[in-house]
């Protein structure tokens, strides 16, 4: 069972930057990043960094994030009552550049296992690279989709009743 936390706190600052990727294979489906620093109520500072184009929290706001991690993938604005689920908001991407080079990697080492011992393992090794990409999309959709199902389940009940400090969701 996967554990969500949250924290409460104020919001002390909030800055916004533009993505860019470092490496080839890193991909964010938003090209902003908000980087906030969150005063706890137990009295700790708290950096948070959010990937997303929507961010409705001002300086000076009371604020619940919820986090998976140190993914942050809900935020419930106390002061003003609005809410935003960031897996909806900014979902992330079903296919990867690195999905390619498995494809790559699974074909080679099938080809390589035909020269060297038998050319009826290319039966197996052709299926398995065609449906790579098709069963590892639709694994990442039906995480997402749960993921979101769970958050906005989370957001509809902040504002109702109080919570302890680890919340524990249907996995």
């Amino acid at each position: 069972m996967r554990k969500f936390w949250y924290i409460t706190g104020e919001l002390a600052e909030v800055q916004r930057y533009i993505n860019v990727p470092m490496r080839w294979c890193e991909q964010y489906p938003a090209r902003e990043r908000r980087e906030f620093w969150i005063a706890a109520d137990d009295g700790r500072d708290i950096k948070l960094v959010v990937h997303s184009r929507v961010m409705p929290v001002r300086r000076g706001h009371q604020i619940n994030v919820l986090l998976l991690g140190d993914w942050v993938i809900g935020l419930a604005n106390l002061t003003t009552g609005r809410q935003v689920n960031f897996v909806s908001e900014d979902p992330p991407l079903l296919l990867h550049k690195c999905d390619a080079l498995a494809v790559l990697g699974i074909l080679t080492g099938g080809l390589a296992t035909a020269v060297a011992w038998d050319v009826r393992s290319l039966v197996l090794t052709v299926p398995v690279a065609l449906m790579y990409l098709p069963l590892r999309v639709l694994g990442r959709w039906l995480a997402t989709c749960r993921l979101r199902c769970q958050v906005s389940h989370w957001l509809a009940s902040s504002a109702r009743e109080p919570r302890s400090r680890e919340v524990a969701l249907l996995a």
